[in-house]
């Protein structure tokens, strides 16, 4: 049965589900003063309207299921919490994943660090552990808000909320029997025979540490318990699903025995009623195996998502890397019309000083008042300014007009403006739109394998140095491999640093989505460039690509450069320079692709990418002299050999990055960096 109103009626019951699921969760609390778990739904909900809501839901939790100092302590770092999204909401840091929940953890330990002080150590571990149950439970639970996030990061997410809403039931029952436990035991039963037995047992100490923790004085035997029981029921997972409760009930048997005596009985109930509910279970109600399958040593097999689905993603991500949260440029201040106007006619007025220094707030108050009327006509009369002022100034006439002029050009451009953002706006909705329609038509396949006795072997050697003063390198590298073809990619960022290396980087990932994806080099590059010079018009900046795509069947490969250096290629004791003329990617002309320089690189030969920091065409006779005197077989060693001759002719001024390819005879192929 489908329920086609939930779908209906979604935008107004997910609101109210955050709320309930916050207030629910402040009940699942350690030791009566944590609750991780509804803390973790005020941090994965985000600073809109859901984060309003939890937030709500949360405090009345507080007020209803902690005494006064517990309660306050939490509300405040659930406001603290829902401050911080709010205050990174517009940020990069806001969007990596990790970010809003270790700021989470640290908020929390702060609001809870005066009242640690002079405590017990066992205080300050609890305190320690609900911190890290609250990052965990945020980091899985910001996937469900997501509309984006893959079906394994949604699953993880609703087993981490069934997980607090069971420690939040554990106080509902009849004691010493806990409904929530029984409960908790089904799941742990219900998970485990998807897991292997490693996996078992971590997922069985997870659940039981939460319900150890749960009691005003936590104890550690329902993570003993639970440990054996998910790890022996794990370990006999293909046998029938009454033999697995009656796995799961041994421990129950045997563990309490050992350590307590008289609770042998609600572990035994708890455990009995837990094994009752998952054979209840509809057997198609299963989730899926975690456990990897092994494949056949002389058949390589490969699922992997299809081109169509990782080109979506690659355009998804170009789109969330520059122009997400991207605002358009304001609008000119239409007061720009006064000051070029009386640029004009103001200056070498008699009355100048009076108006624009004694009387300044009196002069542009006119201006203010004239101006709404102006703009909504399209003219300014004698009549839009007050008659204090069109009496007093003596060159009113030629004022007037004067603005009339400017006021033409300002509505021009006003245009012009409006347009362009729109064009703007147009040109980067499009790659949303290019990405849902990529993503709709997904369809998975099969990729077939390459036999790899036929394929050129090669060493791949890389290095980073950066610039004098600074932690992290401009320049960025990277070498992989699409089915039969070798890619080497070098990018070198405007000027140094952080801003620098994130540019490099961020280049060099988004062209690694687009090839990985299946599409060709030349495209690849025509819509990245394309991408940074959109990027550009709102103050974004330039960088240089050199990329390298060799065909390991044939031996055949093509150089793109984008304003980079030159390339040398060596074959014995000749060297060539391979250079280009086009510009940084960004800059270069958007509708032009880049010219490509065809290359037949056979075996015993090297090809070496440089940035500008190490060579350039005004200084690499040291560089080519170096090569063609190398007699060497080891990537790894020229590369060193080049960093370090590097800085005996160029200091270190600038970042440096050296990509060494090594086209060998035998051997296996590797990539290095030094």
């Amino acid at each position: 049965m489908k329920f086609h109103f939930l779908q209906r009626y979604r935008p107004l019951l997910q609101p109210i589900a955050i709320w309930a699921a916050a207030l629910l969760l402040s009940a699942g609390q350690f030791s009566g003063e944590h609750a991780p778990f509804a803390l973790a739904i005020v941090a994965a909900a985000g600073p809109g309207l859901p984060g309003i809501l939890s937030l709500f839901g949360a405090g009345i939790g507080g007020l209803l299921f902690f005494d006064f100092q517990p309660g306050l302590r939490f509300l405040a770092a659930a406001i603290l919490i829902f401050s911080a999204n709010i205050a990174f909401h517009d940020t990069p840091l806001w969007r990596n994943r990790f970010f809003i929940p270790v700021l989470s953890a640290v908020l929390y330990l702060l609001v809870q660090s005066v009242y640690l002080l002079y405590r017990p150590p066992a205080i300050w571990v609890l305190c320690l552990l609900a911190a890290g149950s609250l990052a965990t439970a945020s980091f899985f639970l910001i996937p469900l808000a997501d509309k984006q996030a893959k079906p394994q990061a949604r699953r993880a997410g609703l087993f981490v909320l069934a997980a607090g809403l069971l420690t939040a039931a554990i106080r509902a029952g009849i004691e010493p029997f806990s409904v929530g436990r029984s409960m908790a035991a089904a799941l742990a039963l219900f998970s485990s025979v998807c897991c292997t037995p490693p996996q078992g047992v971590t997922l069985g100490l997870c659940i039981g540490l939460l319900l150890d923790l749960s009691p005003e004085n936590p104890q550690l035997l329902y993570t003993v318990l639970y440990a054996f029981a998910c790890g022996l029921t794990s370990l006999c997972r293909s046998l029938p699903r009454l033999l697995q409760g009656i796995l799961f009930l041994l421990p129950s048997l045997a563990i309490p025995a050992l350590f307590s005596q008289e609770r042998l009985l609600p572990f035994l109930l708890e455990a009995l009623a837990g094994a009752l509910l998952y054979l209840l279970l509809p057997r198609q109600m299963t989730l899926p195996r975690l456990s990897g399958t092994v494949t056949a040593p002389k058949r390589v097999q490969s699922q992997q998502p299809s081109g169509l689905r990782q080109s979506a993603v690659a355009f998804r991500e170009l789109y969330d890397s520059f122009f997400r949260g991207v605002q358009p440029s304001p609008p000119e201040n239409p007061s720009v019309l006064f000051d070029r106007a009386a640029e004009q006619v103001c200056r070498n007025c008699v009355l100048c000083s009076s108006c624009w220094q004694q009387h300044y707030n009196t002069t542009y108050n006119a201006f203010n008042d004239a101006c709404p009327a102006m703009l909504r006509r399209g003219q300014a009369l004698a009549q839009d300014f007050p008659l204090h002022f069109a009496t007093r100034c003596v060159h009113f006439s030629r004022f007037l007009a004067a603005v009339n002029v400017e006021l033409r050009a300002y509505l021009l451009r006003r245009q012009y403006h409006q347009r362009l953002t729109t064009a703007q706006l147009q040109a980067r909705e499009q790659y949303v739109q290019l990405s849902d329609l990529l993503a709709s038509t997904y369809a998975s396949e099969a990729v077939p394998a390459s036999a790899g006795s036929s394929l050129l072997r090669y060493q791949v050697g890389t290095g980073l140095r950066p610039q004098s003063g600074q932690r992290v390198c401009g320049d960025q590298l990277a070498c992989f491999e699409v089915e039969d073809t070798l890619y080497l990619l070098l990018s070198d960022g405007m000027g140094s640093g952080e801003a620098a290396h994130r540019e490099a980087a961020t280049t060099i990932r988004l062209l690694q989505q687009f090839l990985k994806a299946g599409i060709q080099p030349a495209p690849a590059l025509k819509t990245l460039n394309a991408a940074l010079a959109l990027r550009g018009e709102s103050g974004g900046s330039f960088t240089t690509i050199d990329l390298l795509a060799l065909r390991r069947s044939s031996g055949e490969a093509s150089l793109y450069k984008y304003g980079a250096a030159p390339t040398y290629w060596k074959r014995g004791g000749h060297v060539s320079r391979l250079s280009n003329s086009a510009l940084p990617a960004g800059l270069h002309p958007a509708g032009e692709a880049p010219n490509a320089t065809r290359l037949q690189l056979q075996r015993d030969s090297f090809l070496v990418m440089v940035s500008d920091g190490i060579a350039d065409e005004t200084c690499d006779e040291w560089l080519q002299n170096l090569l063609a005197g190398w007699n060497g077989h080891d990537a790894n060693t020229l590369t060193a050999l080049i960093l370090s001759e590097s800085r005996n002719q160029k200091g270190l001024s600038d970042d440096c990055a050296v990509l060494v390819l090594a086209l060998t005879s035998d051997g296996e192929n590797s990539a290095k960096e030094v």
